[in-house]
């Protein structure tokens, strides 16, 4: 099968910020209008000529990007769970710092583990994200999934994934 990973459009995390939202509730943010712009030029990519279901990260910002696509395409969409962001404290603490998140990131990046958190490894979120994707396999021949950065760069090995990236994998 092959998969299309697309990155979620640019965020504007200002309304939660002054809602004072901390934690996986930032992740509520919606697009910013430049955010919708790209994903509109995004759209335009022929990849969707042959994409035969969207699958969709829970986030809001992907759900709007995914939304920006389903303007200009009629195809079926379904929002996955385990298709959401990488986790940088499994445990969920509210507690934890700029530099505790700032280190179990570089940790996650470069497969180390110096951070306190006990944060979700690579390994864990191709786990993850494979388990949707078996789902899928024998139905279609083309997906998309609209996601996040930290899962894309697992599966390409990209560290820089800009917003509304397409990449393409083979998945079997």
């Amino acid at each position: 099968m092959k998969v299309y990973l697309i990155r979620h459009s640019e965020p504007d995390f200002s309304q939660v910020d002054a809602a004072g939202y901390k934690g996986l509730a930032r992740d509520l943010t919606r697009l910013t209008p430049e955010g919708i712009k790209i994903a509109d030029k995004a759209a335009q990519s022929p990849i969707f000529q042959e994409v035969q279901m969207i699958l969709v990260s829970p986030y809001t910002r992907t759900m709007q990007t995914a939304h920006e696509f389903l303007k200009y395409h009629q195809i079926p969409s379904q929002v996955e769970l385990l298709l959401h962001e990488w986790r940088p404290d499994k445990a969920n603490r509210s507690d934890a710092t700029k530099e505790e998140l700032d280190t179990a990131y570089q940790d996650f990046l470069n497969g180390t583990h110096n951070s306190v958190l006990d944060f979700e490894t690579g390994d864990e979120v191709i786990a993850r994200v494979k388990s949707v994707l078996d789902r899928y396999k024998n139905k279609y021949d083309c997906i998309a999934c609209v996601t996040h950065g930290g899962v894309i760069s697992q599966f390409t090995g990209e560290r820089t994934i800009p917003f509304c990236g397409i990449y393409e994998i083979d998945y079997e």
